[in-house]
């Protein structure tokens, strides 16, 4: 049985700034939901990515390679070894997504920092991306994330079978309704409810109308 997880019902458990909840694990990756308000002090991960998708509110992420603004279904993904900081003067929710699992022992791929000016934060905004997609069920990459692809895909209709032999699966409700089917349950999904198929569990997504669909995609091996 697959767990339906609401972003929503989570986050109403934070009741401090900067409080941070893990919502779940996709492979090497965490999902986690965090409480913005206030100000971060300035940091820099040396050996992960960060990807930051506010849920609502809107927050400021400073960086070395510039700042991004980012309202509501708006993300950004600040690489390993850039200094920043996010800041937000109301509450503001925000979905993290990072790996952690012993990314410290990738040989080669440590950034102890990156020089200021030498890129810039690229903010994607989901609902902008939706609404250009014509072709449902096909993914349409939006970031790279360290060894994933974070992709966005349009539900209509029934799907088609799908399994993943060497990697789980999320399925996050971005907008609409959707059911995830298996071979042995039925998930109903709307706005900001995710669930993880397994790997090797063969799954398909059913939408009455059009629902958009956030994902993840391993594009190299460790």
């Amino acid at each position: 049985m697959l767990e339906k997880i609401s972003i929503a019902q989570q986050a109403a458990r934070l009741s401090e700034p900067f409080t941070m909840i893990d919502l779940t694990q996709v492979d090497d990756l965490v999902l986690s939901v965090y409480l913005c308000q206030g100000t971060m002090p300035q940091h820099r991960h040396l050996d992960q990515d960060e990807l930051f998708l506010v849920h609502s509110g809107t927050i400021s992420l400073e960086s070395d390679w510039g700042t991004a603004i980012l309202r509501p279904g708006e993300l950004a993904v600040v690489p390993k070894g850039v200094g920043h900081r996010s800041s937000s003067l109301l509450r503001s929710l925000v979905i993290l997504l990072q790996p952690r699992l012993m990314v410290n022992r990738r040989n080669g791929d440590r950034l102890l920092f990156a020089l200021k000016g030498e890129g810039r934060l690229e903010k994607v905004t989901l609902s902008a991306v939706s609404q250009q997609i014509t072709i449902p069920f096909v993914p349409v990459t939006l970031a790279h994330l360290d060894m994933f692809a974070v992709h966005l895909l349009m539900c209509a209709g029934r799907g088609p079978w799908w399994q993943a032999d060497n990697q789980a699966n999320l399925v996050l409700c971005y907008e609409g309704d959707l059911t995830v089917e298996t071979d042995t349950c039925t998930i109903p999904l709307t706005n900001g409810e995710l669930v993880v198929v397994p790997p090797q569990v063969p799954y398909r997504l059913f939408s009455a109308g059009r629902a958009s669909v956030l994902g993840v995609q391993r594009h190299r091996q460790p």
